[in-house]
């Protein structure tokens, strides 16, 4: 489009034309350049219902060894999942606020609040260390790194002293999804994707709308299975992905994605730059060769929701780059990672499918945190 413009301005030198492509350009020019900030200021990151909840019991054997009991679910006003009633105005000096940033394996929506590793984490340390420890888990399923940089952009506010990431599996999932992606300029395609402009936004919206008044009749009601709430009707159409997808694919990328990392490098910086400490903790998963039959049979992020899988070697493949590159790029700007598969085995013992964590699981990452945070980041515990 910049092309266009160019060449009308170079070709035509006068008249009504001239002026309507020069405020074009203008136009299109501060669309460009505001786009960044644009995204960052109205991106549309999911968070959970505010002031939810939910009691879910297990009784049944589809989570058998691995959640028991009846669980209580909620968020607060904001949509976060806390181990107490945060005052989000005023923090005390004495207070050791925590934000848990990630998808699903931080929001662990079908666990318990007193029973997910952040909340646990909270209340070890408030044991063991005699402060009031304040966890506010804004994690939330699908979530990928991008959502995770603007979600810590607008949680500084709230004046953390740590930030804990637990992120990887939704975006090489993304990238497996998306493996025909290809840029040019990465960092420039990404941060000034015209799909996060403000006139991008304009036409779908316009779009949408035609779109809705031509097909309005036609239009099939939508239904949407709450894997939150029903969670067994979500998965068991896809468990065991490895043997029943219909077409099985080859994929084993030599590096990470461009888009993962462009926003983990965007995370570091802030961690750099902001009086707060940040923690990266590795993702474990189920994809090991070590994998017990029982958990192998459990599994259906092999991508999700497609029609095809990958092997397991390739799923090992992937996961295996994005865990070490992220602890190689972590540990090269002097930041906090903290390595976990060498702590929660491959079984149900420890994990209810891919990779999210089980009673025992998140007691076990909980566990990990605290000896961590005692043996490296002790000013901020005192």
């Amino acid at each position: 489009m910049q092309f266009v413009v160019w060449s009308f301005l170079y070709f035509n030198k006068k008249g009504i034309k001239l002026i309507i492509f020069y405020n074009l350009f203008i136009l299109i020019i501060l669309n460009l350049l505001l786009t960044p900030i644009f995204h960052l200021l109205t991106f549309d990151v999911p968070t959970r219902q505010p002031n939810y909840s939910i009691t879910k019991k297990y009784e049944g054997d589809f989570f058998k060894g691995m959640f028991s009991g009846t669980h209580f679910i909620s968020s607060d006003e904001k949509g976060f999942r806390t181990n107490k009633k945060i005052n989000y105005e005023y923090k005390n000096k004495k207070t050791l606020r925590i934000f848990t940033i990630g998808g699903s394996t931080t929001e662990e929506g079908t666990t318990d609040d007193q029973k997910t590793w952040s909340s646990l984490l909270g209340s070890k340390l408030e044991k063991k260390n005699k402060k009031d420890v304040e966890v506010i888990n804004a994690g939330m399923a699908g979530l990928r790194t991008e959502h995770h940089y603007i979600t810590l952009k607008r949680i500084k506010k709230y004046k953390p002293n740590l930030v804990i990431f637990m992120t990887g599996i939704n975006d090489w999932n993304y990238h497996i999804v998306k493996s025909e992606l290809k840029y040019l300029i990465p960092n420039f395609e990404i941060k000034y994707d015209f799909k996060k402009s403000l006139l991008a936004k304009i036409y779908r919206n316009v779009a949408k709308q035609i779109h809705r008044k031509i097909i309005k009749n036609k239009e099939k009601p939508f239904i949407t299975i709450n894997a939150e709430t029903d969670t067994e009707t979500y998965l068991l159409p896809q468990i065991n992905s490895l043997n029943k997808r219909e077409y099985t694919k080859e994929f084993r990328p030599d590096k990470v994605s461009d888009d993962y990392h462009h926003w983990i490098n965007l995370i570091i910086k802030e961690c750099n730059k902001n009086n707060f400490a940040c923690i990266f903790l590795e993702q474990p998963t189920a994809y090991n060769e070590n994998a017990s039959e029982q958990l192998i049979k459990r599994l259906w992020m092999t991508p999700p929701n497609q029609n095809y899988t990958l092997t397991l070697k390739d799923l090992i493949h992937i996961s295996t780059t994005y865990n070490n590159w992220l602890k190689n790029i972590i540990m090269k700007n002097k930041l906090n990672f903290v390595t976990l598969s060498n702590k929660i085995e491959p079984n149900t013992q420890y994990l209810t499918d891919d990779c999210h964590f089980s009673e025992k699981g998140s007691e076990v990452v909980s566990d990990v945190l605290v000896e961590y945070m005692n043996l490296s980041l002790k000013s901020i515990l005192n």
